[in-house]
């Protein structure tokens, strides 16, 4: 391919494109390419490539080609002048020596590049095999990925695992504190496992088509018709999760989520900042909410009416990670599910409530805190 690319896109496309790849690109490098987007021409699309040493992202954006060929340019200098550019307009970017020109109606702005040669290529990468709904991937980003741990000491609960069953795929995040499980029925003629970091998937968060997904003992593919995305697998063995989440209880309480996530919202404000423990006192039908700062002598408490059934209990947790789960539930009725003060709720859409436990679409786990 010549290197001489010459090309005519929107500003809007290309704002789009480079606002996908700039969170990819590293904030520390000693490896100068990386600090820089890959551009090429296909067809009749322009393809921009951002990497770093975990991911590898390529978006295709519609372009008019004049001369085909490709440019490596700093991404942050590329970034910053294209968002500022007026989104109705069309730019022309040009590639001479080492040296990239974009030029709009009322501008010219050169920014020294790098020979594209110099940027690093990958070898055995998987190919999509698998073909998943556009909604498995936003139903993991909604519902799954709040409960993956932040913590790099641990990396196993840094990803999310999917598991790919001939019925089903089967979504887990947890961080030994709550963990949520997503079941999307589809057939599958397909038996496996893989575990993706957490932060890849943050990747796909505006993705609207169908996706395919591939991977290999050491990356993950995921693609659909605008973009390709290349990860590292993490390693680690993923917890069996299973044998965490209560399969029966013998307290269970339906209540609207709107009402019980804003109690939790204002309750959760007199939580003392170190242990953040906010009470709930299940009876009758009325789930109360108490908090209390001894040291600074402010408390709250706050009644939401519910459905309840079994005897009455008194269990603490941790506020932000209930208010969390409560939130990623995401439906108008939730359920629940108690055993005793020291085993965790279950969480489930109320409308789940006949269905066995592992067999519901949402299972959030959130552990409670002793009193």
């Amino acid at each position: 391919m010549a290197s001489q690319l010459h090309v005519y896109c929107s500003v809007a496309t290309l704002r789009e494109a480079l606002s996908l790849l700039h969170p990819v690109i590293p904030s520390r490098t000693t490896t100068p390419a990386l600090e820089c987007i890959h551009i090429s021409t296909q067809s009749d699309s322009l393809e921009l490539t951002a990497a770093n040493a975990e991911i590898r992202l390529r978006i295709c954006c519609p372009a008019r080609i004049v001369t085909e060929g490709s440019a490596l340019v700093p991404a942050k200098l590329l970034w910053d002048i294209v968002r500022r550019l007026d989104e109705d307009e069309d730019v022309a970017l040009l590639w001479q020596g080492t040296t990239a020109i974009l030029e709009t109606a009322y501008g010219r702005f050169q920014i020294a590049g790098l020979s594209p040669e110099e940027f690093p290529t990958v070898s055995e990468l998987p190919e999509p095999s698998l073909e998943l709904p556009a909604e498995v991937v936003n139903n993991v980003l909604h519902h799954v990925r709040f409960a993956a741990s932040e913590e790099p000491l641990r990396p196993a609960l840094t990803g999310i695992l999917w598991e790919f069953r001939p019925e089903a795929v089967i979504v887990v995040g947890t961080d030994g504190y709550r963990l949520s499980r997503f079941r999307f029925p589809i057939p599958l003629d397909y038996h496996g496992s893989v575990l993706i970091p957490a932060d890849t998937l943050d990747l796909l968060r505006r993705i609207t088509d169908p996706i395919r997904i591939g991977w290999n003992t050491t990356h993950v593919v995921i693609a659909d018709s605008h973009f390709t995305l290349w990860s590292r697998l993490i390693g680690e063995k993923f917890p069996d999760y299973e044998r965490v989440i209560p399969t029966e209880s013998t307290r269970r309480c339906v209540i609207n989520r709107e009402r019980l996530l804003k109690a939790l919202e204002r309750v959760s404000l007199f939580a003392p900042t170190s242990a953040r423990i906010v009470r709930l006192h299940l009876q009758s039908d009325t789930l109360q909410l108490q908090a209390e700062d001894e040291a600074r002598g402010d408390r709250a408490h706050e009644a939401v009416p519910c459905q309840y059934s079994g005897e009455p209990l008194l269990i603490g947790f941790n506020a932000t990670f209930l208010t969390e789960a409560v939130k990623a539930a995401q439906k108008d009725s939730l359920l629940l599910e108690f055993t005793e003060p020291t085993r965790p709720v279950v969480i489930r859409w109320a409308d789940s409530e006949e269905l066995p436990v592992l067999e519901s679409p949402l299972v959030i786990v959130v552990m409670p805190v002793r009193l």
